[in-house]
């Protein structure tokens, strides 16, 4: 028994060692920009740490990226932000990681993250171009005495990083290992919140958590009832591969059947009759015997149903909600994913 809809399948994501196992935050934040923004977009102080870990706070936690200094105004915001800060106190020896290595082309130079898909189509690509693309010139910097410039790379996992030192606007180049903190670049369009452990899909204007433990669909329901959420479902193709993008970075290892890996779905069918979790008449459709009652599972990615090539692949199965004594009904329990609308009640014009 299947989904009736089929839709294309999601690559898998291979994680580096530099790369966080979960995913990006799109938008994500959770403290206003000013007196560091400009252009659009937001200028964050973050604590210290290594630069592998900053680069991945910024980027995971926050939607952005290590900052850039596009203009030589851009290098004054970064000191006037640091100079009003509250929050931390810094002194002489304060170094900042920015995002500045070597390109693609082995050239120096601040690094420029292009958005992603789901970036761009939040704040839309002429903005993002304009807050956050590569300039045709940036603005030059003067080096410490005694920066080894030719330590930098171009590598995911660079060895060796930048710093930024706010009291001679000089740069120096650090090993990857030091702690310090960090300039973290994000649009400031950013406005929708969602508590820790959730994650944000703008586009739907959804907060999503990950339960990773194998649970039947009862048990699943209910905790995401105590959590004011409900478990999460998609309305079409492009909403299922969101939820997919949240939960298959996790590397889950429980599977729906047959060797495929997936989680609950938040369908559920009575004979030929599908409802939907959240309250919505469902796109989705699920096929079952008039007697049963189903629930629905979604693949990582869609598959045919035999392992051999098929013109239609298939997005998810509907089994069992729970363990029933007919040995004829195969029930697994599964990961699941709760889902609530996301609040943009803290944050005004930010």
């Amino acid at each position: 028994m299947l989904l009736f809809f089929s839709f294309s399948s999601l690559i898998l994501v291979v994680n580096s060692k530099c790369t966080r196992d979960k995913p990006r935050k799109e938008g994500f934040l959770r403290s206003t920009c000013i007196p560091g923004f400009y252009e659009g977009s937001c200028l964050l102080i973050l604590e210290k740490q290594s630069l592998h870990d900053a680069i991945e706070t910024c980027k995971y936690d926050y939607g952005g990226r290590l900052a850039t200094a596009p203009t030589k105004d851009a290098i004054q915001i970064w000191i006037r932000t640091i100079y009003f800060n509250t929050k931390y106190t810094f002194d002489d020896e304060t170094r900042f990681w920015i995002g500045y290595g070597k390109n693609d082309q082995n050239v120096l130079g601040f690094i420029y993250e292009k958005p992603n898909e789901v970036m761009e189509n939040y704040i839309g690509k002429s903005m993002w171009n304009r807050v956050f693309g590569e300039p045709e010139k940036s603005a030059p910097i003067q080096w410490e005495n005694g920066a080894d410039k030719s330590l930098l790379e171009n590598s995911i996992c660079p060895n060796h990083g930048v710093v930024f030192n706010h009291k001679t606007a000089k740069f120096d180049v650090k090993h990857f290992v030091e702690r310090h903190y960090s300039l973290c670049e994000t649009p400031r369009w950013a406005k929708l919140q969602c508590d820790r452990e959730w994650h944000l899909v703008p586009q739907l204007r959804m907060c999503l958590k990950v339960h990773k433990e194998a649970v039947n669909f009862v048990q699943a329901h209910s905790t995401c009832n105590s959590e004011g959420s409900f478990i999460a479902t998609a309305q079409n193709r492009n909403e299922l591969d969101m939820l997919r993008n949240i939960i298959v970075p996790y590397n889950l290892p429980d599977e729906i059947g047959g060797g495929i890996k997936g989680f609950w779905f938040g369908l559920k069918s009575f004979g030929e009759v599908t409802f939907s979790m959240d309250g919505t008449k469902p796109i989705f459709g699920a096929a079952a015997n008039p007697q049963d009652t189903l629930c629905a599972t979604a693949a990582n990615e869609n598959f045919c149903l035999n392992g051999e090539p098929c013109e239609v692949r298939t997005p998810g199965l509907v089994t069992p909600c729970y363990r029933t004594p007919n040995p004829g009904l195969q029930y697994n329990p599964l990961p699941y994913m709760c889902q609530k609308f996301a609040d943009s009640s803290n944050f005004n014009n930010i």
